[in-house]
């Protein structure tokens, strides 16, 4: 009876080892792990090239609108632009206001002077005239500028766009208002190294005769 029972509780156990490893073997049928053969690094990206300084400031209307053949192309694309502005404005000559002011002749008149229309307290409070910069800085966000305007207008964000839209109204408008200066040219700017090489060169004594 001895030998029967430890005969009994071998093989339960040598049952128990085979279950064991028929669910191993089963797991690794269903689930394939994927690991590289190698271990390896994130490569490091490096950009060549200098760095240059990215656009600071309003557009550079001086040297844009000096140059007739850009000029013109900005025109017409101002032209297309504007098609978002005239459900609020008229663009004729003598037109009428509607629920802005009549926009002809914007282009160098003073701020809030167009007869007939009721301008809001901010706006009258703004002053000025509209120039390259100040129409630049209100139509990029009309509300940030003049606080309490009445323009339920979001601004145009797109440099390009908003350029143009400036050069179309000018185009129209009877008011000449001289370019301003164009702005200078944009610098590269120089690595670390090439800054200190130029430093050390420059620092470097003269030779001895």
């Amino acid at each position: 009876m001895s030998d029967l029972r430890n005969n009994s509780i071998l093989g339960a156990g040598l049952a128990a080892v085979l279950g064991v490893m028929l669910v191993g073997i089963g797991a690794e049928t269903l689930v394939h792990p994927n690991y590289p053969e190698k271990a390896a690094f994130l490569p490091d990206v490096v950009i060549e090239g200098p760095a240059t300084a990215g656009p600071v400031g309003p557009p550079d209307f001086g040297r844009l609108f000096a140059d007739p053949a850009g000029l013109q192309e900005l025109i017409t694309r101002g032209e297309r632009v504007h098609a978002q502005c005239v459900s609020c404005h008229n663009f004729d000559a003598g037109g009428p206001n509607a629920i802005g002011p009549n926009l002809h002749d914007v282009f160098g008149r003073p701020v809030a002077s167009h007869a007939g229309f009721e301008y809001s307290e901010g706006m009258h409070a703004h002053g000025g005239n509209w120039d390259y910069l100040a129409l630049n800085e209100f139509l990029t966000s009309p509300s940030s500028v003049v606080r309490g305007t009445k323009m339920a207008f979001a601004g145009i964000r797109n440099d390009q766009d908003r350029t143009a839209l400036i050069a179309f109204l000018r185009s129209i408008s009877p008011n000449n208002v001289p370019l301003p200066a164009p702005l200078p040219e944009a610098v590269p700017v120089a690595a670390e190294g090439d800054a200190a090489a130029t430093t050390t060169e420059t620092a470097a004594p003269a030779p001895a005769h």
